[in-house]
């Protein structure tokens, strides 16, 4: 990782429409979608191909949340999409919403959507607040992040969970600690960076989830750090955090190094960013890229 001092530009497939919002990589494979989430590719930039999704219809949905992952049993690469859907009169105004969403679940080896049944347990404040997008495929399960905690989605028997409430809350003013992290992948284990309060400075900590479903803090990051956000864990040491005046730096906890990351001086408006590891994987309907 110390090594990295280039980037590469790659070329996106033909049909690709609009600005890409969401995207997520998982064995090498990418997910793509726009900001209508109404246009979704899985896309393998080594191999140069790719398989532009049909998406259910949900013309008039108001709010999105979408993840990517890989159920390894079933050897199956699957989307999990969430929708709230809104009834419009003729002129287009909102007559009614129904604020529970519905859930579609696609199978790349049926190459089909189905629709996967939400807990009735969880709180329609919950939805109001989710996230636009899934958290990485940690140990087979996608993680939905909303009002007080994250809803976790298991790729093998394609139902929710439990809700696992979040180590800290942003709005907990006693506790003086502030999220500073999307939801991590830490060595296989589900994470978040927060900030506390230290005397006269603050700290940023890692808190980690065990297997008995218990936050665990697992260690300190330096206190000048001065990176707004953490994004990803990339592994062997290092994460990738962003600091809104300077942009995107590579971090190393061990060393307590920072790095910027060599983005093209073009490149001023990021809209995703995701860990990448090179494969030669296909899928069924795959087209090459021209």
């Amino acid at each position: 990782m110390d090594t990295v001092e280039d980037s590469v530009e790659l070329k996106l497939p033909s049909h690709w429409e609009g600005k890409v919002r969401y995207m997520r990589s998982c064995n090498g494979l990418v997910c793509l979608s726009n900001d209508c989430y109404d246009s979704i590719c899985i896309w393998n930039p080594c191999t140069r191909q790719y398989k532009m999704l049909s998406v259910p219809n949900y013309a008039f949905g108001v709010r999105h949340c979408l993840g990517f992952g890989f159920d390894s049993i079933g050897n199956d690469y699957k989307i999990l999409w969430i929708v709230t859907k809104v009834v419009r009169d003729l002129r287009g105004f909102i007559v009614s919403m129904n604020l529970k969403p519905e859930a579609q679940l696609y199978s790349a080896k049926a190459d089909t959507w189905k629709k996967i049944r939400i807990p009735d347990t969880i709180r329609i404040s919950f939805w109001n607040r989710l996230k636009r997008s899934c958290g990485p495929d940690i140990s087979g399960k996608l993680y939905l992040e909303g009002e007080g905690g994250l809803l976790p989605f298991d790729l093998r028997n394609d139902v929710f969970g439990e809700l696992v409430v979040l180590p800290f809350l942003d709005y907990n003013v006693e506790q003086k600690r502030i999220k500073k992290s999307k939801i991590l992948d830490f060595e296989g284990s589900l994470a978040m960076v927060y900030e506390s309060a230290a005397g006269d400075e603050s700290v940023l900590s890692l808190w980690m989830l065990d297997d008995a479903g218990l936050w665990i803090k697992k260690f300190n990051l330096e206190t000048d750090l001065e990176l707004d956000r953490m994004y990803l864990y990339l592994g062997a040491q290092h994460f990738l955090g962003l600091n809104f005046i300077f942009g995107y730096k590579f971090y190393n906890y061990k060393k307590k190094t920072t790095k910027k990351l060599p983005f093209p001086a073009h490149l001023t408006d990021v809209k995703s960013v995701a860990k990448f590891t090179e494969s030669l994987v296909s899928l069924e309907g795959f087209e090459s890229q021209a």
